[in-house]
């Protein structure tokens, strides 16, 4: 064991012996324990994150963290660690209306299905006899320093999932650093978030608008905004628009619902700074197939020309080790934290994302990888 793993051994189980120790009543209940009073007037009243935390901890940690409060406190997860059927447990508390909406803009049941069956296809190549003790998880993508490659996509109307909507999953994502991106359609006004989680970054989701809203542009930017992603226009609608955009926001905008190698170098051609390769809100048409397939050609098509950022059916840190060995620099990740919060409120965010980010690590670990950046197709195969 190197000294680093050690030492992290030893962080683990010193917060969980430390949480157990200072507060096992509010272990044993589940409840939160605030360090600061925070309140947000005009917002709900929002517990902080409980002990132990670790955003700082190794993320694999976090299965540690879970094993020993449970041995030692009798405290379990939320609710399951098994990321792959996080659905069905929502579905049993998510209203029938906001099941539909999250499946729409997932693209609709068959592109669901088919994204997860091309995901399964690429299968994790074991190696043995590689000491990968140390594992870096810290990206950069469009001048944005990530601890980890995953970001909080744009999921509208999340106070359906939850009374704390995207309050709850900004705080969330701001705990461990992670990128928050507000939809256009979202419960609570883009200042909501931003004066929850004031040092989380965050980026602005838009629909393609007929012309920009420079007052929202702006708003945007005072809410610590960063980043722009857009949809593409629709038929029939001309990239007019997007000359206009650029003279309102001077930051990097970033066109997602890319789904073919023609469109990701049309893209480059208009000056987009990065692109999601994704089916968003069912773009696919009605012969769905695996975006995940489209990955790797679109990615060496733009040749470094643009940040390839990659947005459909990513459930599990597996699924988010397969679009970084075929070309994403980081995943944009939907439906999976807005059941999270279906679940446990910002808590359940928190849940997801901590057991996402210590899949990716584990499976970095089984496949012998140091650093996701270095990953590459050879580390997976096709089944």
């Amino acid at each position: 064991m190197s000294k680093r793993t050690r030492r992290q051994f030893l962080e683990v189980a010193g917060t969980t012996v430390a949480a157990v120790a200072v507060a096992p009543a509010a272990l044993a209940s589940g409840r939160q324990i605030p360090p600061i009073d925070t309140v947000v007037p005009g917002l709900p009243d929002l517990p902080l994150p409980e002990l132990p935390v670790g955003p700082t901890a190794p993320y694999s940690g976090y299965q540690s963290e879970i094993y020993i409060a449970g041995m030692s406190a009798g405290v379990k997860p939320p609710f399951t660690t098994n990321l792959a059927g996080l659905e069905a447990a929502a579905d049993e508390v998510l209203p029938g209306a906001a099941r539909r909406q999250l499946l729409e803009s997932a693209g609709g049941a068959a592109a669901v299905r088919a994204n997860d069956a091309a995901l399964q296809a690429w299968r994790v190549v074991p190696r043995m006899f590689l000491d990968r003790a140390e594992r870096v998880h810290e990206t950069t993508v469009l001048g944005a320093t990530m601890p980890a490659p995953v970001i909080l996509g744009p999921v509208g109307r999340q106070a359906s999932a939850h009374p704390a909507a995207e309050v709850a999953s900004a705080r969330a994502a701001a705990g461990l650093g992670l990128t928050y991106v507000h939809a256009p359609d979202a419960s609570l006004p883009l200042e909501a978030p931003a004066l929850a989680a004031v040092p989380g970054p965050r980026w602005l989701a838009l629909d393609w608008p007929a012309a920009p809203d420079r007052a929202l542009l702006a708003r945007a930017r005072v809410a610590g905004c960063t980043h722009l992603v857009l949809t593409p226009p629709p038929r029939g609608t001309g990239w007019g628009a997007l000359a206009e955009i650029r003279k309102a926001w001077n930051g990097p905008v970033v066109l997602s619902g890319v789904q073919r190698v023609a469109d990701a170098r049309a893209a480059v051609r208009r000056g987009f700074d990065g692109i999601v390769v994704s089916n968003e809100r069912g773009r696919r048409g009605p012969a769905a197939a695996g975006t995940i397939d489209d990955l790797p050609a679109i990615a060496d098509a733009v040749g470094g020309k643009a940040a390839v950022l990659f947005g459909s059916g990513v459930r599990t840190g597996t699924d988010v080790y397969r679009a970084l060995a075929l070309g994403a620099e980081a995943v944009v990740l939907g439906r999976p934290y807005v059941h999270g919060l279906a679940l446990g409120g910002e808590a359940g965010v928190r849940h997801v994302l901590r057991t996402l980010l210590a899949e990716l690590d584990i499976t970095l670990a089984v496949a012998g990888v140091a650093d996701h950046r270095k990953l590459g197709p050879d580390a997976l195969v096709r089944a």
